[in-house]
């Protein structure tokens, strides 16, 4: 969007220019940056609903974090690999974005697990599925 005339890169040369102006980075109608910026939004917002308790008060909104972290961290891993791969470089930026990223995928699993645990527990005891996922009182 070129918004800021530079970027900042203490480590890597012209690697952030170079990969922020990538081929990849132009794939889609929007720049992968608002896309990612969006992401991390979406990530802030649904890690923040709830509470501790939320894997079992809101599955819903636990499966919501979880669609956004997983996806999100597996692109950022394929674009780290694809930064040396493709381009010969690397982007701070890029890779402290990813590493952000995949930090994230370990807690926002486990608490997805335990939702889908708590619903599958759930069936079992014949309790309507549906209204568990949408936190709904099942007595």
């Amino acid at each position: 969007m070129k918004i800021i005339p530079t970027v900042w890169e203490p480590f890597f040369g012209e690697g952030s220019k170079k990969i922020l102006n990538s081929g990849i980075s132009k794939i889609l109608p929007i720049p992968d940056g608002a896309l990612g910026a969006f992401g991390y939004v979406l990530d802030a917002v649904t890690g923040l609903i709830g509470g501790k308790g939320r894997w079992k008060s809101m599955p819903w909104m636990v499966v919501i974090f979880g669609l956004a972290i997983g996806p999100l961290g597996a692109i950022s891993i394929l674009l780290v690999i694809l930064q040396p791969v493709l381009y010969d470089t690397w982007c701070t930026l890029c890779l402290a974005s990813a590493g952000i990223s995949i930090i994230m995928i370990g807690p926002a699993m486990d608490e997805l697990l335990a939702s889908l645990q708590y619903l599958k527990q759930g069936k079992r005891d014949g309790k309507p599925v549906w209204k568990l996922f949408w936190g709904k009182e099942v007595k």
